[in-house]
């Protein structure tokens, strides 16, 4: 599907227009066959339980289906908006690095090409999308006698996502500032020790 996609920018901008930023055919099939444009939701999860402030999630579904629910702290360029000018402060910003994402694979590595063909070199895709999301992040279970450290972490950065994604979702539009606010006073409390 990728490779579909790639071949019509390809013959959509003849090489004698390329700017010195497009890539051509050959280095963009490298760069999709080398798999280093995605990023794991459990990866993703880390980020945002931890606050990365060098991380940009980039909703490209449609407003509705972002409306309805998306990860906290993202944005929302609909895919058919990604090539608009307006957007290029979000998407071409060297210092945070814009993690895309759809429901499936499909839409946000389409819009991975057609960013990385025109310049935006900071820009990755959650593999997956909201569909592994939910299955990773929000369906994780502990089950067994036993847990290593490792596992335990694991299952600690899914377990704060979910209740992250959960909370922010399920409130209005008016009280998430609240709620981000209240919630960096207590953890400046908690940081803060004994008195």
């Amino acid at each position: 599907m990728l490779l579909i996609v790639f071949a019509a920018i390809a013959w959509i901008i003849p090489d004698r227009q390329r700017t010195l930023s497009e890539l051509s055919p050959t280095q963009m099939i490298e760069m999709l066959k080398s798999g280093d444009q995605f990023l794991s939701c459990d990866q993703v999860a880390r980020y945002l339980v931890n606050e990365n402030p060098g991380i940009q999630l980039v909703d490209v579904r449609p407003s509705a289906e972002f409306l309805s629910s998306h990860i906290p702290g993202s944005i929302n360029i609909p895919f058919e908006e990604i090539l608009n000018p307006d957007w290029s402060g979000y998407l071409d910003d060297p210092s945070i690095t814009s993690i895309l994402y759809s429901n499936g694979n499909t839409h946000s590595s389409e819009a991975w090409v057609l960013c990385t063909q025109i310049g935006y070199r900071n820009v990755k895709v959650m593999q997956g999308g909201m569909n592994e999301w939910y299955k990773v992040v929000m369906e994780s279970e502990f089950s067994g006698g036993r847990i290593s450290a490792a596992e335990n972490a694991l299952f600690e950065v899914r377990y704060r996502a979910r209740d992250y994604f959960t909370t922010m979702n399920s409130l209005p539009d008016s009280l998430k500032t609240v709620f981000l606010e209240v919630k960096k006073k207590k953890e400046a409390e908690l940081v803060g020790g004994c008195e």
